[in-house]
């Protein structure tokens, strides 16, 4: 959007401040939400969207928004949907039609089934692999420390790689990695799996390695399908307590419903193809959504005695 302020030249005047000012907000409000005294950003925004299985309508004109930091609850019966919407926000998948858009530069983390990786790689290399760039970055340091302890006359050259790639390394958090994958092994309890094959671990315990793969790769949008499966109590109350720090915004489906009480604060209700938006957590949800069935109910009762009436006087 461009805010014309005018240009002072004879004749012209500039445009009456307040006209400046609620173009300004309207600007904003395109962008940004205002939540607790703060401005939110929008990460993802889907518009009119509409999928099908052979002829059979999966959802239709589904439309929500998701804002930075938010814990978002997804819930429906099984077959209504939706992991489809999970594979068409990450782009595994594609809606007949309508829009999804995604904040620029913003990742999208969500694990659709089991990676494959290296056979040589232990449950550690996976964890460590979510760090990617700075894995190779420390790799590089050491062999640039190498060098110079046994290359003295490349010792100008050599300094000045090795301060930039350790500048490098440390604004962007390599120096906290090895503490954040400790704190997701204990969390998780991965302390038996880390130093075993990733291969070689059942289908239950590679799903725990990939859940602390995918948290430690902190993405702008997180999407969980059922988190809490295969977890023991200490590592779903860690969960807990991890997601509602997260600083990014966090849609989830799951089954347990103290988990999303504890976690989320909005509801979307994926049911016979319509996505209803509930704000509060799972509780409040199932409290408002029984009083709209509710409502429901009795203006079709009504409808119906109006309509009985109508008859009669016929």
């Amino acid at each position: 959007m461009v805010v014309q302020l005018g240009r002072f030249l004879p004749g012209r005047t500039a445009p009456p401040l307040s006209r400046f000012l609620k173009q300004w907000d309207e600007f904003l409000s395109r962008c940004f939400f205002i939540e607790k005294g703060r401005f939110t950003m929008m990460i993802c925004s889907g518009s009119q969207l509409k999928k099908s299985f052979a002829g059979t309508v999966i959802f239709e004109d589904v439309q929500f928004e998701i804002k930075d930091g938010e814990k978002i609850g997804l819930v429906g019966r099984n077959g209504s949907g939706k992991t489809t919407l999970f594979k068409c926000i990450s782009k595994i998948e594609s809606p007949d039609s309508g829009t999804i858009a995604i904040k620029k530069g913003a990742k999208v983390g969500y694990l659709a089934q089991i990676p494959t990786f290296a056979s040589e790689m232990t449950g550690r290399n996976v964890l460590e692999s979510a760090f990617g760039h700075l894995v190779k970055v420390e790799k590089e340091l050491k062999q640039l420390e190498w060098q110079m302890a046994t290359n003295v006359d490349s010792m100008e050259s050599l300094l000045e790689r090795y301060g930039s790639l350790q500048e490098e390394f440390t604004r962007n958090g390599g120096y906290e990695m090895e503490s954040r994958i400790a704190r997701m092994i204990n969390g998780l309890e991965l302390g038996g799996l880390v130093e075993k094959p990733f291969q070689k671990l059942s289908g239950g315990e590679q799903t725990k390695v990939c859940l602390g793969y995918i948290l430690l790769q902190e993405p702008e949008l997180l999407l969980l399908d059922e988190p809490t499966n295969h977890l023991d109590i200490m590592a779903v109350e860690w969960l807990e307590g991890f997601l509602n720090e997260y600083p990014g915004a966090v849609m989830m489906i799951s089954h347990d419903r103290y988990f999303l009480d504890t976690v989320v604060k909005k509801v979307y209700d994926l049911e016979e193809g319509e996505l209803t938006i509930y704000h509060g957590n799972y509780s409040t949800f199932v409290k408002e959504k029984e009083e709209r069935l509710l409502q429901e109910f009795q203006a079709y009762q009504e409808q119906q005695k109006k309509i009985k009436k109508i008859e009669r006087s016929n």
